[in-house]
């Protein structure tokens, strides 16, 4: 079977009127009318005009321009010659009308009797001029949100750019601070060795000159005085001594990481009077220069918080573990503790615990990280991460 055609908008418009109904051009000229316009009016064809006087044109065409200038009925009354030749007056109501058919041209849908206008009639331009309205609202509203997606764009755009140049500063600070602390830690070397070779040569040839003296005294009090002597210069050698290991440990250079920290620990132990544990888990790995002395002042750090705040705790222990890719180092003590909160910053700086803050910031500059673990009454544990660059063997 043929397919059916389909009706265009306006011939189905048409089609629900019951009433006598035409749509006219601008001047007139019938467009299309239903089939009750046929019957009033006789055969109206797309080629001829409504049939009102020639005297009327000018009467009829303003009412028309009414008509097209505004999207309400406008009521009129229509002079116009019957099918059986009479000249009749009737009533009627135009609007403004435009179909996809005709290009949007602006046309005028006339319905006549409008004394019994039809409700049906009244419904369809509402909806017209509803759908028109809705039609350009959604426009405008797909056009705020093309505006609202390009500008979101444009700030995301820019949050990446602002981000980058964040992380590329940052990297650059970083980099920046750890050339420094290379450099610090370069310099105390050099006044660590300076001191153990300048001063403290001076200070031993001091000290045997000295000792020469002895046999030539012949008083108790010269001999006194002497012994004196020897003594205030064997507390200079101490207090040197001290300074140059506080500049730089000479056991790390000697004896390497691990004999250095045992050392470190022992002594500290045998100053406070704490026991203290010292272990060390799987092989040692060389450590880097800048890693060794990093991790060796962060323990020197916390065994000086535990002896200055842990008050008297019953256990304190030293673990070293080097691992596949990392190596882990702790202090924990059973002693007093503190509310450590989420660790941050700020929290660290605002409780005075200075010391903490500043074996964060030496760790980091290593690429390690630090992670502190107190409670008020159960004791602190500070543990330290590093990577580490084991070197691979080659095959063959």
């Amino acid at each position: 079977m043929p397919k059916a055609a389909v009706k265009p908008d306006f011939e189905i418009l048409l089609d629900l009127v019951s009433s006598p109904t035409v749509l006219t051009d601008s001047r007139g000229g019938v467009v299309a009318a239903n089939a009750a316009a046929h019957e009033t009016f006789g055969g109206l064809g797309t080629d001829c005009h409504l049939p009102f006087p020639d005297a009327a044109r000018a009467g009829f065409e303003r009412y028309l321009d009414r008509c097209l200038s505004t999207p309400t009925p406008i009521p009129g009354s229509l002079f116009l010659w019957h099918v059986d030749g009479r000249l009749e007056r009737h009533p009627c109501r135009g609007v403004r009308a435009q179909f996809s058919a005709f290009g949007e041209k602006p046309l005028v849908l006339l319905q006549f009797d409008g004394v019994a206008f039809d409700r049906r009639f009244k419904a369809l331009t509402a909806k017209l001029h509803d759908a028109r309205r809705v039609m350009r609202e959604r426009r405008l509203q797909a056009q705020r949100l093309q505006s609202l997606m390009e500008e979101r764009e444009c700030l995301l755009g820019q949050l990446e750019r602002d981000a980058a140049a964040r992380a590329e500063a940052e990297s650059e600070r970083d980099e920046v601070l750890a050339q420094l602390y290379r450099a610090g830690q370069d310099e105390r070397r050099r006044l660590a060795r300076d001191l153990h070779d300048h001063a403290g040569q001076h200070l031993m040839a001091l000290k045997l000159q000295l000792r020469r003296l002895e046999p030539h005294l012949t008083t108790s009090d010269a001999k006194s005085e002497l012994g004196r002597l020897l003594m205030q210069a064997q507390n200079v050698s101490d207090a040197l001594r001290r300074v140059t290991l506080a500049l730089r440990p000479a056991a790390l250079e000697e004896f390497g990481f691990v004999t250095a920290l045992r050392y470190l620990v022992e002594e500290w132990g045998r100053v406070t009077g704490l026991h203290v544990e010292f272990q060390v888990g799987n092989v040692e790995v060389q450590l880097p220069p800048d890693h060794a002395i990093t991790l060796f002042r962060l323990v020197q750090e916390a065994l000086t918080n535990v002896a200055k705040h842990a008050g008297q705790p019953s256990t304190v222990s030293v673990v070293l573990i080097f691992g596949e890719s990392h190596l882990t180092l702790s202090v924990e003590d059973d002693g007093n503790g503190f509310e450590a909160g989420e660790e941050s910053v700020h929290d660290l700086v605002s409780q005075g615990k200075l010391g903490l803050v500043g074996m964060r910031e030496r760790i980091s500059l290593v690429g390690g990280t630090l992670d502190i673990d107190s409670t008020p009454g159960t004791g602190t544990s500070v543990t330290a991460r590093v990577r580490l660059e084991r070197d691979t063997p080659s095959d063959g």
